[in-house]
């Protein structure tokens, strides 16, 4: 069930309540493991940061520590192989970083695994996107970080995506609309067969909290407008229609995946908490499932 809420709540407040409540009725062996998700100019990575300084000022005597998806990218040379692979099967999806398929999912488990239950530092990668001329890189120096700790917050857009059975999949990849048909089936269907692998990710999550608009298609505009904000600071960035272009790649993902995670989640029953916003990033609603 849906709980509207008064337009003074924000996303910060109904997560910082929540994890609240997750961190004082966590009675686990091993480190609580927050998902965090959200589509791509939602407000998540800003969600998160402020959930991780909540964490450090109101429960100072708790370990916690940020994960990003992103920081699990394949090396440059790694991701060099794959691109190369892909121009020559024609699928442009895998023609640079970003989709399933382009990450270390094992390291991204070793590291999840460590930091949870383990003991000793642990070292964390950090990957750099403006190496290579945007092309980016993971760095060869780490961060250590001491475990086992207490919080583990995990980002990611595409955290709890899912892959469709592949005997569902032509129906889904027919009824889906017209811009996904740009991309051959059996190209998708590779991406498909990827995103497998991170389901042992996602079955690490004990707690899966994540942003939920109703119409997808507000990412081209929530991305213009981080785009414009870039650029006013630092001078530098992409123009509105390299941004259109540049989310066209993830909209398939959306396209195919993002409303089954809004309807199963990515935890287990009952610790799935969905925040509803409306166009303007403003919270409407929120429940558990």
């Amino acid at each position: 069930m849906n709980t509207p809420v008064g337009q003074a709540q924000t996303t910060v407040d109904c997560v910082n309540c929540d994890v609240d409540r997750a961190i004082d009725a966590w009675k686990g062996p091993h480190a609580l493991v927050l998902g965090v998700s959200g589509p791509q100019g939602a407000g998540k990575s800003y969600l998160t940061e402020h959930l991780i300084n909540y964490l450090h000022q109101t429960r100072p005597q708790l370990k916690c520590i940020g994960l990003l998806l992103d920081d699990f990218y394949l090396t440059h040379a790694e991701q060099l192989a794959v691109s190369e692979n892909a121009r020559r099967s024609g699928n442009a999806l895998l023609m640079g970083r970003g989709l399933p398929g382009t990450h270390d999912v094992e390291l991204a488990l070793r590291t999840v695994l460590q930091l949870r239950g383990g003991s000793g530092p642990v070292s964390v990668p950090v990957y750099d996107k403006s190496a290579f001329s945007g092309e980016g890189d993971r760095l060869k120096t780490w961060k250590s970080v001491c475990s086992p700790v207490d919080v583990v917050v995990f980002e990611g857009w595409m955290n709890g995506f899912r892959p469709i059975d592949e005997t569902l999949f032509p129906a889904l990849y027919f009824s889906a609309g017209p811009s996904i048909f740009v991309h051959k089936m059996h190209h998708l269907l590779a991406i498909n067969t990827d995103l497998a692998a991170y389901e042992q990710l996602w079955a690490m999550f004990d707690r899966f909290l994540f942003l939920h608009t109703d119409d997808y298609r507000n990412i081209y505009r929530w991305r213009q407008q981080q785009e414009a904000a870039l650029i006013a600071q630092s001078r530098a960035g992409m123009t509105p229609e390299q941004v259109t272009c540049f989310v066209d790649r993830y909209m398939v993902m959306y396209a195919l995946y993002y409303e089954r995670l809004c309807r199963k989640g990515a935890a287990p029953k009952g610790c799935n908490f969905c925040i509803d916003i409306d166009d303007e990033r403003r919270v409407v609603g929120h429940h558990y499932f």
